[in-house]
């Protein structure tokens, strides 16, 4: 007869070998499974629940979510039929110029993996600073006429919010319909008295796809990153800011937060207002798919050619992650990125050995004074192998680095809210900007090359003489990366 220890012990295999099982059935990527069979081992019970409630390949949606989806399409489609009869012409002008002709390959991408729309009448303004971004998002806000729609992943309970919160009740109260959706995770701070004064002004305000519902649990790890503002849709903005104080002084971590914004008028805008209503739909059941909402605004004669696309943990296509790659891929003269936080999948991480091996200059540079350590000790693990390719390596140091930007060649660039991670890739709802401008790109390229007067390089001779004990932590950090 088997004794306790031996039970126990049959049992234990069992589980290991059934979750494996699990594991490799959901067709995830080696290092994926990896990282979560070392939680299911080491944290048996709490690794099963943790399992169960972030980690399951919730992507694989029903019939009747398909149906949805295509419904959803079919309205926007509808709403914005204008800008799309345009992108033809659009499309056919931007190729025809000298710098842009060998970009059909990232055109084609961008229409296949996200139905994104490319749009030519538009105004753009590039905000590198907190202060600049949310003193024109005031003044805008005050002028508002008829709606105020935001999307933010993180809403801060700090005193610029409150001073834009009463903004908004004050909007509110003069009849300008108000809309306001926050990510539960991201916006934890955001106090429950604020949203309920909010509310009984008349603002709408509801956390995106709430996973407390006990029948969306399972959307624990999937949250709603972007960052969202339309007034009147007439103007836009979206970048790396989210609503909160530190974006302009640092907050208690940092002495300064450098970001990047944009502030967009135009057809762009009108895109804009589409993901907006696809998020508030797909949270509250209404529909903003009307003229009202949807009113093409003043055409600029500065034409700023430019794409938005969006991904999610829903996406058929990991369209973030395609495009990085593309551009990186595509480049000929140099790569210029900036992110918070570095941990490449093998494809990306491959793009940028190969451009830099192929005499493209390519550099990276990420924050060098982390806010969160687990995931900057496990990019330190990914820098060597690139620097021995020719990347450049940049850790910036004045501060927080927080922006998300891609300049390739002088002539393309991205703006968004995507890190260069696992999670913006594949499990987080992500909005970038793709812009065909040689004048920002060039202003992109020259704001790069300024704030590496603030950063640290690293180099292989660093990082060859780190200590033994670092590289196993870091090592031992990199194991989690695609759960990070």
């Amino acid at each position: 007869m088997l004794d306790t220890t031996t039970i126990l012990f049959y049992i234990y295999g069992l589980y290991i070998i059934t979750f494996v099982i699990v594991l490799i059935l959901d067709n995830r990527e080696p290092a994926s499974i990896i990282a979560w069979t070392t939680v299911l081992i080491l944290l048996p019970v709490i690794g099963i629940l943790v399992y169960l409630l972030i980690g399951r390949n919730w992507r694989k949606i029903s019939k009747k979510k398909k149906v949805i989806k295509q419904e959803l399409s079919k309205y926007l489609v509808n709403s914005i039929s204008a800008i799309a009869k345009r992108e033809k012409e659009n499309i056919s002008h931007l190729l025809n110029k000298e710098e842009y002709k060998n970009k059909a390959e990232l055109l084609n991408l961008l229409k296949n993996n996200s139905n994104s729309i490319l749009t030519s009448s538009n105004k753009i303004e590039i905000l590198q600073s907190g202060e600049e971004k949310f003193q024109k998002l005031i003044e805008d806000i005050k002028q508002a006429e008829k709606f105020i729609h935001l999307e933010y992943f993180i809403w801060r309970n700090d005193k610029l919010t409150k001073k834009i919160n009463g903004l908004l009740i004050k909007k509110a109260k003069q009849g300008v319909e108000v809309r306001i959706i926050y990510d539960t995770w991201g916006s934890f701070s955001f106090s429950r008295l604020t949203r309920w004064k909010m509310r009984k002004s008349g603002i709408k305000i509801y956390p995106y796809f709430n996973f407390i519902s006990p029948f969306k649990f399972h959307t624990l790890n999937y949250r709603n990153h972007r960052k969202i503002a339309i007034i009147d849709g007439k103007v836009a903005y979206t970048g790396g800011m989210n609503m909160a104080k530190e974006y302009i002084d640092g907050g208690r971590m940092f002495k300064k937060w450098r970001d990047t914004h944009l502030r967009i008028r135009g057809d762009a805008v009108e895109i804009l207002q589409g993901i907006f209503a696809i998020s508030w739909y797909n949270t509250t059941k209404e529909k903003l798919f009307n003229s009202k909402y949807f009113t093409i605004g003043k055409t600029f004669q500065e034409k700023t050619p430019m794409h938005i696309t969006t991904c999610g943990p829903d996406s058929e296509w990991d369209s973030i992650k395609q495009l990085y790659f593309t551009l990186i891929a595509t480049a000929q003269k140099r790569v210029y990125i900036q992110t918070p936080y570095f941990i490449p999948d093998p494809s990306v991480q491959m793009a940028l050995k190969v451009a830099a091996l192929s005499g493209v200059d390519v550099r990276v540079m990420m924050a060098g004074i982390p806010d969160k350590w687990l995931p900057f000790w496990a990019a330190q693990t990914y820098l060597e192998e690139l620097l021995a390719a020719g990347v450049k390596i940049y850790q910036y140091k004045q501060g927080f680095l927080h922006s998300k930007t891609v300049m390739a060649d002088d002539s393309v660039c991205s703006i968004g809210t995507a890190n260069m991670d696992v999670r913006s890739f594949e499990l987080m709802y992500e909005l970038n900007t793709i812009i065909y401008d040689k004048s920002i790109s060039e202003r992109l390229k020259n704001d790069f090359l300024e704030d590496m007067k603030s950063c640290e390089e690293t180099t292989l001779e660093k990082i060859r003489k780190e200590n033994i004990f670092i590289k196993f932590r870091n090592s031992l950090a990199r194991l989690f990366a695609p759960l990070l």
